[in-house]
């Protein structure tokens, strides 16, 4: 069920569960009907769309995304920031959950504190360690009323940093860091609540207009019906005037959603994100880079992207950090990726026959992807690529969870993978290649000593430079093929407006609105 799903998902965001209905019904042309699109399995950590749409609509963080995508105030009504970067004083706003109780600045401390708390599951939990003594209240040698967040004032919260954070009043702006009281079923504080009915027959979430939002006379939608599904039952729906929405697509059903009956429907958004292959390189043939270097610079990515997909927006990627964080990253990946594609496949023949691999002697691999005709045709096409020079792959195709569990248990050569911050963090993609993490097995103690050496610096250049390093350090050595940026698509009918695309993906309910006309 998904209301049983949405408290689910809310207990794993430390933020405890989901409320009940406390305004009234809406009239069913301002209602939107939105339908996430199914995880595919391609995300290393399930995808919660809508989760994270309806802990947003419910409940308000100290900032949020307007519906540009940018950051705009919440619970926090203004906020002022240290010359050195390391000091937030926010001023809150008078704002009350549904059962009127007044939100106030300890409540953010007590959200803050669970998050960075020993054994939290919170997404956002590695994120926030810049906070004062937040790595050592997550490594229990502190405990957490020293967290470098305090509340002087019910209407004043400080934030205190080790180290200055860019990204800091974005990540305060995602789900994972909503004011949610403890308990069961916490009461809303934002533009809806939960309804009576729960949902429909088909496990669609019910959310009504909450009264109670400090700017409910803004919101436009009486409530909306959210509701998971996979990308065609979506897409046909949405052809049927099933559906006012459908969101949350990436790679798996693109092409399909080209193909709609209203061609200003589909909507296409850049992510800070990374679409890559996997290498399996503590074992097997993958254990030697020549034979990684190899598979990293023998494909021409634009014209395979090109060719099977023909949408502006989906950027190839050469190493580590996607090509859609700040231009100050740009450039970091390895020699090769602006070398012509004759000396690049010269030199991928050369590396494969000093390892061992030719014609007449090739290098066989076994590439686990997740079920998609996306998946497959891109796979296929760097195949042929890969054909060239003497490899040939074996694919994999397996369900949501059956992929998942080839990664963990490491029943791979290649293993198709896709990752998406939640704000243009570097270290979002740098991390899980450290010997902390060993993501396929790799591990290269300078590329640790770089990032190390980031994370205690105080200077933003002198950190990016750090990080560049780190990813020029995974390039060369390749433990990932990098291929591609993903994109967002969405369908939005013409019904509704308020829409904005944003790299952010920000679309939230009390942004939208409907006209009162339905279409034919």
């Amino acid at each position: 069920m998904i209301r049983a799903a949405i408290i689910t998902a809310c207990c794993l965001l430390a933020l405890g569960g989901c409320d009940r209905a406390t305004d009234g019904d809406g009239d069913g042309d301002s209602t939107l009907r939105m339908a996430f699109v199914n995880d595919d399995g391609a995300s290393l950590v399930a995808e919660e769309s809508l989760e994270n749409a309806a802990v947003r609509a419910m409940h308000i963080g100290l900032t949020t995304l307007e519906r540009s995508g940018r950051v705009a105030p919440s619970l926090a009504l203004s906020w002022r920031v240290s010359d050195d970067g390391l000091t937030y004083v926010f001023k809150l706003r008078e704002a009350y959950w549904a059962d009127g109780r007044r939100l106030t600045s300890g409540d953010v401390v007590a959200v803050m504190r669970r998050i960075v708390s020993p054994g939290s599951g919170n997404p956002l939990r590695d994120e926030l360690m810049m906070i004062n003594n937040a790595a050592l209240i997550a490594a229990n040698r502190r405990p957490a009323r020293m967290l470098g967040v305090s509340d002087p004032r019910p209407d004043t919260v400080v934030i205190t940093l080790a180290k200055p954070e860019p990204a800091l009043l974005q990540l305060l702006a995602d789900p994972a860091a909503a004011i949610i009281r403890s308990g069961k079923t916490p009461p809303a504080s934002g533009a809806f609540t939960q309804a009576d009915d729960a949902g429909d027959a088909d496990g669609a979430l019910h959310l009504v207009k909450n009264s109670a939002y400090y700017a409910a006379d803004t919101v436009s939608l009486a409530g909306a019906m959210l509701s998971r599904t996979d990308a065609e039952r979506a897409i046909r729906r949405f052809n049927a005037g099933e559906l006012d929405i459908v969101s949350g697509g990436r790679l798996t059903g693109l092409r399909a959603a080209r193909t709609v009956g209203d061609s200003q429907a589909l909507r296409l958004e850049p992510t800070w994100g990374l679409y890559f292959y996997l290498a399996r390189t503590s074992s097997g043939p993958l254990a030697d880079i020549r034979v990684r270097r190899a598979l990293a610079m023998s494909f021409d990515r634009s014209g395979i992207l090109s060719r099977l997909f023909g949408v502006t927006g989906l950027q190839p990627a050469y190493s580590a950090l996607p090509p859609t964080l700040p231009d100050a990253y740009a450039g970091s990946a390895g020699d090769w990726a602006g070398w012509s594609a004759d000396v690049r496949e010269s030199e991928a023949v050369r590396l494969l026959a000093e390892a061992g691999y030719t014609f007449n002697q090739p290098l066989t691999l076994s590439v686990a992807i997740p079920h998609g005709r996306e998946h497959a045709d891109l796979l296929a096409a760097i195949s042929n690529s890969w054909g060239v020079i003497g490899v040939r792959v074996k694919a994999y195709a397996r369900g949501t969870l059956s992929h998942r569990r080839a990664i963990e248990k490491g029943d791979f050569d290649l293993a198709a993978v896709e990752r998406i911050a939640r704000a243009p963090v570097a270290d979002t993609f740098l991390q899980p290649f450290t010997c902390a993490v060993r993501l396929g097995g790799y591990c290269n103690p300078a590329v640790d000593q770089l990032l190390a050496d980031a994370a205690a610096e105080d200077d933003p250049g002198t950190r990016i430079q750090l990080q560049r390093r780190a990813n020029r350090l995974i390039s060369e050595d390749a433990p990932l093929i990098a291929v591609l940026s993903p994109i967002r698509w969405s369908l939005v009918s013409r019904r509704v407006t308020g829409w904005e695309n944003n790299v952010a993906g920000a679309h939230p309910l009390s942004g939208l609105a409907m006209t009162g006309t339905k279409e034919e």
